[in-house]
């Protein structure tokens, strides 16, 4: 199994307990080769990943240097965020000619079961497979998608590689960000949704558990988003949440689960891989959302959602 994560130094500990949270339910995977994209991670950092690693003796890392990579980024962005989210779009250059298929991993992941099912999913042709998100038609719209098309979650990514080189789909990534000037709406994923679209493979929502399933209901979820395209059901929905296999701590109505003000039912989880982890006892941070975030956040959590 070929797992690949990108970080920062700012994400390091974040990415200590994915990866730990993935080892540990894993041991019956008989090698699990670990890729971190390395966007100036410490070393002080980089030698508690590893220390991580060590005692699982199916598993090894490597640190791919992401500098390199990023002169070939033409970016013009409102919103700042890492670039460490755009070297997905790398990921073929980045790993060995005999890799023919990775799993890419947002490091606000914790694992909580077998990846075995998710690593052998037929991905019928197609070079990805992904979990289906919910997102506003005009987002659609400006990354080339109908109302009725889906849009999918690049947190979680299944890849053939051999199919995405083939496709050239890097290139046409980087190409898609020339066209629209360096600014695409939601970044690497609305860059990956707008080249490839209509080519993709659904996987199950328990591959990727974000928090909105935890605050809304599938009916909910779909009107707050204005979303025309068909969602998982409330019954895939409601399996999702109670036996999630991958859970995404994303920024859904409330803050992420190291943040104090962080009200995810699931926030325990993190800090149960946390303590396993060279970073036991880190201290929980502010919330450093802009003011309007928190405002909506609020507005959610103590009134009536639509």
């Amino acid at each position: 199994m070929n797992v690949i994560l990108s970080s920062d130094d700012n994400y390091a500990r974040h990415l200590g307990v994915a990866i730990y949270s993935l080892l540990s339910n894993n041991t019956d995977v008989e090698r699990i080769h670990i890729y971190v994209i390395d966007n100036q991670i410490e070393n002080a950092s980089v030698q508690k990943l590893r220390d991580i690693v060590i005692p699982f003796t199916n598993a090894d890392i490597y640190f791919i240097p992401f500098a390199e990579y990023m002169s070939a980024l033409h970016l013009n962005m409102v919103h700042p965020i890492s670039l460490s989210s755009y070297a997905r779009l790398f990921i073929a250059e980045m790993l060995p000619d005999n890799v023919d298929r990775v799993l890419y991993m947002d490091c606000d992941m914790c694992v909580m079961g077998s990846l075995s099912a998710l690593w052998n999913w037929d991905l019928k042709g197609h070079c990805l497979g992904a979990i289906q998100d919910t997102i506003p038609t005009k987002t659609k719209a400006d990354v080339g998608l109908l109302a009725d098309q889906s849009y999918f979650n690049a947190g979680l990514l299944l890849i053939d590689l051999r199919k995405w080189r083939s496709m050239e789909v890097g290139k046409k990534c980087l190409d898609f960000i020339d066209s629209h000037n360096g600014l695409v709406k939601h970044h690497d994923q609305g860059v990956l949704n707008g080249v490839l679209k209509n080519q993709w493979e659904r996987l199950s929502l328990r591959y990727n558990v974000m928090t909105i399933h935890y605050i809304l209901s599938q009916p909910k979820i779909q009107s707050f988003y204005k979303d025309e395209a068909p969602y998982y059901d409330s019954v895939e929905i409601e399996d999702a949440i109670k036996s999630p296999i991958i859970l995404h701590y994303t920024p859904s109505l409330t803050s992420r689960p190291w943040e104090k003000s962080c009200q995810h039912p699931m926030r325990c989880i993190y800090k149960e891989y946390l303590d396993q982890t060279p970073w036991k006892g880190y201290p929980l941070v502010d919330d450093n959302s802009p003011w309007y975030v928190r405002l909506i956040n609020l507005r959610y959590r103590f009134l009536p959602i639509l």
